[in-house]
């Protein structure tokens, strides 16, 4: 994937950047958000050296870990890792094809963050919550047209697993959710979330 030029500052300490990637045809998102370990990069995508650069400098924190939220979330990982001289967590369940330094059960916390154990999903997958940003891998996504809505049931592991691990998510206070697919939501993030779920539960 090409790296991607430039990211946004959604607010001090959280970070986003993006790009559609053919490959797999459809957007793919990364963040950065500062906690009490330093700066977390997550589910990273290439961003491009002076933006990067800029970005950690912006974070007033020193980079720590990168952290994927299920196996299907190598990217850039090892790469960023490498170059900051930082390890990469992964859940526990993530595969055999997922290289990690460090490995978590979901429900630990990880790197400053609650983590939330979602299976059903996908191998390993993990959300996480920290200051009120709600964070997903595969289990949410927000693509257009379609917008918010769970992984469409063809690329779960397991449906009825997959709706059991949204009680997970139930009374949650998101003030912002991320996903690693989608734009991030800003703007009534715990109703639309609430919306969803229901949704998703009641089909």
């Amino acid at each position: 994937m090409k790296p991607v030029p430039e990211y946004s500052t959604v607010r001090p300490g959280l970070f986003h950047w993006h790009r559609y990637e053919p490959a797999v045809k459809c957007d793919c998102s990364s963040m950065a958000i500062v906690t009490p370990a330093g700066l977390i990069f997550i589910d990273p995508i290439p961003l491009a050296d002076e933006a990067l650069k800029e970005l950690v400098a912006e974070s007033f924190s020193a980079p720590a870990a990168v952290v994927l939220t299920s196996g299907n979330h190598q990217r850039e990982s090892l790469s960023l890792a490498k170059r900051f001289g930082i390890p990469v967590f992964a859940p526990a369940d993530a595969g055999d094809d997922i290289i990690a330094d460090q490995h978590f059960r979901s429900g630990d916390p990880v790197a400053g963050m609650e983590s939330i154990d979602l299976p059903g999903f996908g191998p390993g997958e993990t959300g996480f919550l920290h200051e009120g940003a709600l964070i997903f891998g595969d289990a949410l996504i927000n693509l257009e047209p379609e917008g918010l809505r769970l992984l469409p049931e063809k690329y779960r592991e397991d449906k009825k697993k997959s709706l059991r691990s949204l009680a997970a998510l139930k009374g949650l206070k998101a003030q912002i959710l991320f996903f690693a697919h989608g734009n991030p939501i800003i703007q009534n993030a715990g109703s639309r979330l609430a919306g969803c779920l229901a949704t998703a539960i009641a089909e």
